[in-house]
């Protein structure tokens, strides 16, 4: 029985087909990789083969986006060590770094919610027998998310019909005004997508005791292998 079989991403656009797991698997040896570099030059390293992850899986727009921010940030902390003072450089190098340790979770976080299909997500978690109550919170979580966004950028282009921009600068001209015609109903609109999804994983038998069924078909296979070893090499070389 399949939960729900929409999926974010469009499959032509994308150069590989990985399993869900070693998505899970690649994201979670690059978040703890990242805390662990030795030096700008291997986080370079990682953030570059992370963004070339996300593109050959298909998101290529969110991987050039976050790649031109990343470059932004070098840039300002090597321009801030070169001209501001002891306490503005301890400033914008403590935020720059702590920034630059988010890149793996966006980068690859991105890429498992927009090409991973949730009933492949859970036929691929049912093998490795993950129990319910963590598995149905990670499902609905994994649709949420991109029917949160799509949801909201709807009102946020509602509301700039009506001169109203959900930005700083907007926020500061339009105080009043912002909060009440997109914050809250962002956040109204929030809640209602989680309730609605949850009924609606409910009355498709997410809860259901018996085993499940996929359509999908689910397996590791040499660009998996491939991904693994590599990004296991990244974490072996770090440790060593």
């Amino acid at each position: 029985m399949n939960v729900i079989s929409i999926m974010d991403g469009d499959s032509k656009s994308r150069l590989i087909e990985l399993d869900p797991r070693t998505k899970i698997f690649v994201l979670v040896l690059c978040n703890v990789i990242i805390f662990l570099a030795p030096s700008m030059e291997y986080e370079m390293i990682l953030i570059f083969s992370a963004l070339i992850f996300a593109v050959l899986c298909g998101v290529y727009k969110f991987a050039l986006k976050m790649g031109i921010v990343y470059v932004v940030l070098i840039g300002i902390q090597y321009l801030s060590a070169l001209y501001l003072p002891i306490g503005g450089k301890i400033l914008i190098v403590t935020f720059t770094s702590f920034a630059r340790k988010l890149f793996p979770s966006a980068v690859l976080g991105k890429a498992l919610i927009s090409t991973t299909k949730v009933n492949e997500f859970m036929a691929a978690m049912n093998k490795f027998k993950v129990p319910k109550s963590i598995l149905i919170p990670m499902a609905v979580t994994l649709r949420y998310f991109p029917m949160a966004m799509d949801d909201i950028g709807n009102i946020k282009n509602a509301m700039k019909v009506r001169g109203i921009f959900p930005s700083i600068g907007g926020f500061l001209r339009r105080p009043e005004e912002t909060i009440e015609h997109v914050y809250v109903p962002m956040i109204v609109s929030a809640s209602k997508i989680a309730d609605e999804m949850s009924q609606s994983a409910i009355a498709r038998g997410i809860d259901s005791p018996t085993n499940r069924t996929s359509l999908e078909k689910i397996g590791f296979g040499t660009l998996d292998i491939v991904c693994g070893v590599y990004f296991l090499g990244l974490l072996i070389k770090v440790l060593m």
